[in-house]
């Protein structure tokens, strides 16, 4: 009996010490989470929207939105739990300093603009509407036809949750967050060279003022989402070297590069230099890693990389047959946009040597930086001062690092498109530059007494401040939404701000009138700019058919398209909506597209306020009545290019000649053979258009003249031959010449502009 209650004595003191071991770990478990709690930053919590936002275009093909969300928030948490727990970078606080000297101007420069609603060309003309596609379902619904230019639109699903929760006059504050987490991120980078908090707070506050940061501040434009994810892997970059786990910080750098090229492509400008660095570390830094482990790592960083804009590249490609739509056409070939050079020629220096000094360029020619045509000489100082510190070699590492990736990254924007909205991050980082070149300055020169050193940190910091100054006027006059500050009507400033937190739906302000006018559009026409926005908003559930684009319609494949998507929707209710001032654009390219105009109706929308009204013309839109234009609509697909990959040709000459007689004519016997997938028609329009001949060039010295034309006998297949007899009208001059003979696609193309490969035959012209 006493074995037994010592035993069961003993099974008691265990049960306690069991108990209380429990408790402790309990204890453990939840003082950790409290502190992983005290942890997370500002950037943690915006994180989680940027990784809600790719991850929801993983989702597009559920038609069932409200399971696509939930998909999308159960993923996106566990991503975001993965990062948080694996996350390099301690988190770190930041005092009344930096609050005080950064926060709150921050927060001012917001304030100024955020009463009056965004306006701005781009907003209203695809913004908007690709954030409302896109958290509604995918970017286009199987019913719409090219809207706008379909962009990723992961930035515009970020700004469209911000907007979906706040309003949309706060919508906005995402910049405004996104900016204040740039800023910690920058006093980061600052704290091994600037170590007085109200100093370094100081010196953040002059980075972030540039005029390029408040045009956008208050707008739905998508250009400074990038700016945190660039400068947390320009931070790993600079302590590569330092960071124990250099694999793991080399494809975190991969991802945020990545990501920010989803959200802006421009910004692989940034990303190369910046992963180049990493590269350069890992291979011959300080401790460099074995060629597996850099393998490897380098494997894992690519598909880092790749993986924000795989989503969107595939779903993209489905659609148009170009990853990158409409960029890279030349290679792609997609049959809904044109096969050249995309980039418009008003922006962005011209020849090699412009493009080498484009960085100080700009400050003298503004007008080819923007529309604004406004510059303070921020990029163009820091590029100056980068070269500088090039070329004096400074023994700061971190220095020479910030200015290597400044200096390749303005040259890689200038040789892109030097165009203003695209150099967020050199803006940044150019400021941020001169700010570490201060430091360094005044770190080597003696103390207590002037030197020709802090004479130069001195000068510099003056530069900096003046170019600040100016860069805060410029702000005040304005910005891409061309609207007035509280400082220029503060009664309407007053009155907008009522609004705030009430204007989560247009519908909302408009009359009961409108309201029912809009009910019934069953098709949207995209017609004129500025416009999309307000279609989408005002009936979300239309589609939406865009051709106010030439682009779109460059093939017979496009055509087909869009005769198809309007037929489908029976070419009933097919309403547009235009700006009072693009009536007469919008008019025209309805006529252009073989439709008509049956009615037009003007209308003042108020644009999310009583007293804010946008004058518009509501124009009701139907296919043709009269027969024979009705037949002429439905064949007019018949007029457009075929896809590039169908001009593909085979020409066999028979008896080529080596030599004729100058001026003389000779017949040439062809076979020609189609290598494309289209049949070509041997007859076109009664005007000669549209249909397939054989034609050729006399080529001397570089220079082309066409000679003649052969008609086939009959269409030709895909895949099929034809014999055709070809006659040459010899030059009058004699010489060597190359005779060129190709196909072509009268009043559209030649096969040769579209990668096909002609016949060549030299021939000797004799006296």
């Amino acid at each position: 009996m006493d074995g037994i209650a010592n035993v069961g004595l003993r099974n008691k003191v265990q049960t306690v010490r069991t108990k209380r071991m429990m408790k402790a770990r309990l204890g453990t478990i939840s003082t950790g989470l409290a502190a992983r709690q005290r942890q997370i930053e500002l950037g943690d919590i915006v994180l989680l929207l940027y990784v809600l936002s790719f991850v929801r275009q993983c989702f597009w093909q559920i038609n069932h939105n409200a399971i696509a969300w939930t998909l999308t928030a159960i993923v996106g948490l566990g991503l975001w739990a993965i990062y948080l727990a694996t996350r390099i970078l301690r988190p770190v606080k930041y005092g009344k300093s930096f609050w005080l000297v950064v926060g709150v101007p921050l927060l001012f420069a917001y304030l100024v603009r955020v009463a009056f609603p965004d306006l701005s060309f781009d907003v209203l003309s695809y913004h908007i509407l690709h954030a409302e596609r896109s958290l509604r379902g995918s970017l286009l619904n199987s019913d719409d036809f090219m809207h706008s230019v379909p962009f990723n639109s992961a930035p515009d699903i970020l700004m469209g949750l911000s907007r979906y929760f706040l309003g949309f006059r706060l919508g906005t504050v995402i910049n405004l967050i996104v900016l204040v987490w740039a800023a910690q991120i920058t006093d980061r980078i600052l704290r091994p060279i600037v170590m007085d908090r109200w100093y370094r707070s100081v010196s953040v506050l002059l980075i972030m003022l540039t005029e390029s940061f408040w045009f956008e501040l208050d707008t739905y434009m998508v250009d400074l989402l990038t700016l945190p994810l660039l400068l947390q892997a320009t931070l790993w970059a600079l302590e590569l070297d330092e960071i124990e786990n250099r694999q793991t910080t080399f494809i975190y750098v991969a991802l945020l590069t990545g990501a920010s090229a989803a959200l802006k492509l421009t910004t692989i400008a940034v990303g190369l230099p910046l992963l180049t660095v990493c590269v350069y570390k890992l291979v011959f830094g300080k401790t460099r890693l074995r060629p597996g482990q850099f393998l490897k790592t380098a494997l894992l960083g690519s598909i880092a990389f790749v993986a924000p804009i795989l989503p969107f590249s595939i779903y993209i490609y489905r659609i148009t047959r170009n990853p990158i739509f409409p960029i890279a056409n030349t290679f792609f070939k997609s049959p809904y946009w044109p096969i050249h050079g995309e980039w418009d020629g008003r922006w962005g220096p011209v020849g090699l040597w412009q493009t080498l000094i484009w960085p100080v360029l700009i400050f003298f020619n503004p007008q080819r930086h923007s529309e604004l045509a406004a510059y303070s000489g921020r990029l163009s100082v820091g590029f100056v001062v980068s070269i500088a510190c090039l070329l004096i070699v400074f023994d700061n590492s971190r220095a020479r690092t910030l200015c290597l990736i400044l200096v390749s990254s303005a040259l890689l924007w200038s040789a892109g498109t030097g165009y203003s909205r695209y150099a967020m991050y050199q803006e940044l980082l150019a400021g941020l530059t001169i700010v570490v070149a201060i430091a360094v300055l005044i770190a080597k020169g003696p103390r207590r007494k002037l030197s020709v050193r802090t004479g130069l940190a001195f000068g510099l910091f003056l530069v900096l401040v003046v170019q600040s100054g100016l860069a805060c006027s410029y702000a005040l006059q304005k910005e891409w939404g061309a609207r007035p500050t509280v400082f220029d009507n503060p009664r309407d400033y007053l009155r907008e701000a009522s609004f705030i937190f009430r204007d989560h739906s247009l519908k909302s302000f408009l009359s009961a009138e409108d309201l029912a006018r809009f009910e019934k559009v069953q098709v949207w026409l995209e017609t004129a700019p500025k416009s999309s926005a307000l279609e989408v908003l005002v009936n979300p559930n239309a589609p939406i058919l865009a051709i106010r684009q030439p682009e779109f319609f460059v093939t017979r494949e496009a055509l087909r398209e869009f005769i198809y998507k309007v037929e489908q929707q029976n070419g009933q209710a097919m309403f547009s909506l235009c700006l009072a001032a693009d009536l007469a654009e919008a008019r025209q390219a309805v006529l252009q597209h073989g439709l008509e105009v049956s009615g037009v109706t003007a209308l003042e929308l108020p644009f999310f306020s009583r007293r804010n009204r946008i004058g518009m013309m509501l124009l009701e839109i139907r296919l043709p009545v009269d027969a024979k234009a009705r037949e002429e609509f439905d064949t007019a697909w018949l007029k457009g290019a075929f896809s590039a990959a169908d001009y593909r040709e085979e020409i066999v000459a028979l008896n080529p000649p080596k030599t004729l007689k100058a001026g003389a004519k000779e017949d040439l016997q062809l076979r020609v053979k189609n290598l494309g997938s289209e049949t070509w028609p041997a007859v076109g329009t009664k005007d000669f258009r549209y249909q397939i001949n054989v034609g050729n060039h006399w080529i001397k010295d570089g220079v082309r003249n066409e000679d003649n034309r052969a008609v086939m006998k009959a269409d030709l297949a895909p895949g099929g031959e034809t014999n055709v007899t070809f006659t040459l009208n010899a030059p009058r001059t004699p010489g060597s010449y190359t005779l060129e003979i190709d196909m072509v696609h009268e009043g559209v193309t030649w096969f040769r502009a579209q990668g096909a490969k002609p016949l060549s035959i030299p021939i000797a012209v004799l006296p």
